[in-house]
């Protein structure tokens, strides 16, 4: 059996930032389908600044099992928390997953 509510959403890139990424990165690679992921030090610098989110145009998420294990029990409103299995979700129906390391490159 097909899945048709599948064909309706096409594939995004799923981006997992674990520096706070320069404006130029942000203006290169969101678009409005992106799923942006905040974690390890770009989750605590948004943690430390919270208006950093504004220069953001789409919603991020963060790890709630991350959030656990940063013993981290409060975050922005505008920040989703994801669940493992939905992690795993997005990143298997991914067209582009990629993982943001280093901010100067």
């Amino acid at each position: 059996m097909i899945d048709t509510a599948a064909l309706d959403h096409p594939k995004s890139a799923v981006f997992v930032v674990r520096h706070w990424p320069t404006e130029e990165w942000l203006a290169q690679w969101l678009s409005p389908n992106a799923t942006l992921i905040l974690s390890e030090q770009a989750l605590m610098d948004v943690l430390n600044d919270p208006t950093l989110l504004e220069s953001l145009t789409i919603t991020p998420y963060a790890l709630h099992s991350e959030l656990k294990l940063l013993n981290i029990d409060e975050v922005p409103a505008s920040i989703i928390q994801l669940g493992d299995a939905r992690w795993v979700e997005l990143s298997l129906d991914a067209s582009t997953y990629i993982v943001w390391d280093d901010p100067q490159n």
